[in-house]
């Protein structure tokens, strides 16, 4: 693998690995792009559902390793939060 890639998992914080969240933050990585809960649900194929991509990008966003770029229909982010995109913080996705 690149050192890109292997400089991107040294910054992510051991607390943060779990077995759905090591997806959620390849797919952030490799595609470079905020990506929604509904996106991710289609970027991985179905391999999670939408209530856990969006419970897993809340608990990322607490743990400070990604951050909304967008808050969906306003107003309305705890309710409907399926739409929210977030994007990687670390040091290797450059925002961080």
């Amino acid at each position: 693998m690149s050192s890109e890639y292997d400089e991107f998992w040294s910054s992510v914080p051991e607390k943060v690995l779990h077995p759905i969240r090591v997806p959620i933050l390849e797919a952030l990585w490799w595609i470079g792009e905020p990506l929604s809960a509904i996106g991710l649900v289609d970027v991985l194929d179905g391999y999670l559902t939408m209530w856990e991509a969006a419970h897993h990008l809340e608990t990322l966003e607490t743990l400070g390793v990604v951050e909304p770029v967008s808050t969906g229909q306003p107003g309305k982010r705890k309710k409907q939060h399926f739409e929210v995109q977030y994007r990687l913080r670390t040091a290797a996705s450059g925002n961080g």
